[in-house]
């Protein structure tokens, strides 16, 4: 008796950015975050019925399919549990979107692989010991910070931006404070990407995070206004969404905004 022949994991960035997006247009855009930070991959197998007639499965039409969430620690602490009004959007979001021929059979949640320096013991060591200092992100759990190439970034999109950006060779700083002048004094302020290319000098933000709600965008503003009185012009936003679904085009755009500054 023949076997119904069944399909290998695949990532798709399409079923991550639409449930994304249902969760974005319903306003729960923490659990967006939190879907964003994650790598999605997906099984999905047919459904088959055997015709004794031909003594053959023929295809249904139907499909069953499995979701595999790799997450940063802290996102995977959230769902894990069940009871968790974020995981139960996330899990509401998924079924959503999918066709109603496909059956959503589990959604599997697990830790995510680093990728690896050759010096990365003695970097990890150092940070488990609390004798690498630096700051980047320095009010931030380290739980909650994610770690690329030794530097810290708050969400998967940031991670992809400095990817795009070091790919485009051009020099950045991300997530790095500084000292300026304000209206009531000297005080620090932190851009999410200070980047410099060809001698000029723009900040590139990535909005729609947890930590850029709409609530924030007053201070937001008047922290622009600041960069902007030191000196640099270019200060562009750009939706966390769309950072995370391709931040190639995203930094290809922002060059150019800050070429023709």
């Amino acid at each position: 008796m023949p076997l119904p022949p069944d399909n290998e994991r695949e990532t798709d960035e399409r079923l991550t950015a639409s449930a994304a997006e249902f969760l974005i247009q319903g306003g729960e855009e923490n659990a967006a975050s939190m879907l964003l930070s994650c790598l999605l991959e997906f099984e999905i197998k047919s459904k088959y019925k055997y015709v004794a007639d031909f003594d053959e499965y023929i295809n249904t039409g139907y499909h069953d399919i499995w979701i595999y969430l790799k997450c940063p620690r802290s996102v995977y602490d959230i769902l894990t549990d069940s009871d968790n009004p974020l995981s139960q959007s996330i899990q509401r979001s998924i079924k959503a979107i999918l066709p109603p021929n496909i059956f959503l059979k589990d959604v599997v949640i697990s830790g995510e692989l680093v990728d690896i320096d050759p010096s990365w013991c003695t970097e990890l060591l150092e940070i488990a010991r609390g004798k690498r200092t630096h700051n980047q992100l320095a009010d931030q759990a380290q739980a909650k910070v994610r770690t690329w190439k030794d530097l810290r970034f708050r969400s998967v999109s940031e991670v992809r931006i400095a990817m795009a950006l070091d790919a485009a060779g051009v020099f950045f700083l991300p997530n790095c404070r500084g000292r300026l002048n304000t209206p009531l004094g000297r005080e620090n302020r932190e851009a999410d990407f200070l980047v410099c290319n060809e001698g000029k000098w723009g900040i590139l933000e990535v909005d729609g995070e947890p930590f850029h709600p709409p609530s924030r965008t007053v201070h937001d503003h008047e922290r622009d206004r600041l960069f902007k009185s030191h000196g640099i012009l270019v200060v562009e936003h750009f939706d966390a969404s769309e950072c995370f679904e391709n931040a190639g085009a995203v930094v290809a755009k922002f060059l150019a905004i800050l070429k023709q500054s």
